[in-house]
């Protein structure tokens, strides 16, 4: 009976993500106060009425990383989806049309992949506008590449397969084939790298509202929240404490879950174990005893084995 181990990595990410989320759905609700209005006075500690305290004019500071939260998660999933589906459908007409079409589209992400990413999301931010819809636009042109590239790995191998050659020589269509047989066996590099751009999302859209071109005032989010306390860090370290470990967590759960989604879809990661049954066992007979004086071990249905032969039993195999 083949036994699955437990995913601490998948587990744990997927509980803080999803604990992160309901309290960027319901923390505006429970707190009762509106994120933009003074309900205060400014530094107030922790208390009944304000469960994180206030900051410096007096806004809930629960409600508020509540909202940042919000826009934080939504950035990085969006953005991620965004950058997927675009890098996906990159990746695949490089990868099995080839030719100078594969080099065309290959250099244009190379020369995106080349410019540091919060530069590159500066630049698209100052083309565009700023706003909500610009940012995930920013973070989703960002993401791309890496997503075209991890595609058209497997799809140069997978693209002079026998069942890729019958479905050509049969006349299906070549859109058909790239979506029906090489997609689907591309989409374990894919899943990981989703979790990853959505982590990295995280921090990029925390840098780009540190520097102001991130989410716009009065709505608050992690990276302008940070900015805007740094002058009051002595007098309430919670201003800029509380902020800095959202970002941590939404980042660590994110990579948690790129690391689990990794080890549940590869079996080279080690997520199975053996079959605890059917190994080859020592034969506990007399003619076991007269091999082993011979320097030998008889195994099971095999034979005489040289004693110094390694045994699967020293190393279990994995599925």
């Amino acid at each position: 009976m083949i036994k699955l181990k437990k995913n601490g990595a998948l587990i744990g990410g997927a509980a803080i993500l999803a604990l992160l989320t309901v309290y960027a759905l319901l923390g505006p609700l429970v707190g009762g106060y509106d994120p933009n209005l003074t309900t205060g006075g400014p530094f107030e500690g922790p208390s009944g009425e304000h469960w994180l305290g206030t900051d410096n004019i007096g806004r809930d500071n629960f409600v508020r990383l509540a909202i940042a939260t919000r826009y934080a998660i939504v950035i990085s999933l969006v953005s991620s989806v965004i950058s997927m589906v675009i890098g996906t459908a990159i990746g695949l007409i490089a990868g099995y049309a080839g030719g100078r079409l594969d080099n065309l589209l290959m250099r244009g992400t190379e020369i995106i992949m080349a410019i540091p990413a919060i530069l590159f999301a500066l630049v698209i931010r100052v083309i565009i506008g700023p706003g909500f819809i610009p940012l995930i636009i920013a973070m989703a042109i960002i993401g791309a590449p890496g997503f075209a590239r991890i595609m058209r790995s497997p799809i140069l191998v997978l693209r002079d397969r026998d069942f890729v050659v019958a479905a050509e020589i049969a006349g299906v269509r070549k859109p058909f084939i790239a979506l029906s047989h090489l997609l689907p066996n591309a989409t374990t590099p894919m899943l990981v790298n989703f979790a990853s751009t959505a982590s990295l999302a995280v921090l990029i859209e925390s840098s780009l509202s540190f520097l102001g071109q991130g989410v716009q005032a009065p709505d608050p989010s992690a990276g302008r929240m940070i900015s805007e306390s740094m002058r009051y860090m002595q007098l309430d370290p919670l201003l800029i404490v509380l902020p800095a470990i959202l970002i941590t967590l939404l980042t660590v759960a994110w990579n948690l879950l790129a690391d689990g989604v990794q080890l549940a879809l590869s079996p080279k990661a080690g997520n199975l174990a053996v079959p605890t049954r059917g190994r080859r066992r020592r034969n506990r007979t007399s003619g076991a005893a007269g091999s082993a004086a011979a320097g030998t071990t008889v195994v099971a249905g095999e034979g005489p084995v040289p004693a110094d032969t390694p045994q699967d039993d020293a190393t279990p195999a994995r599925v």
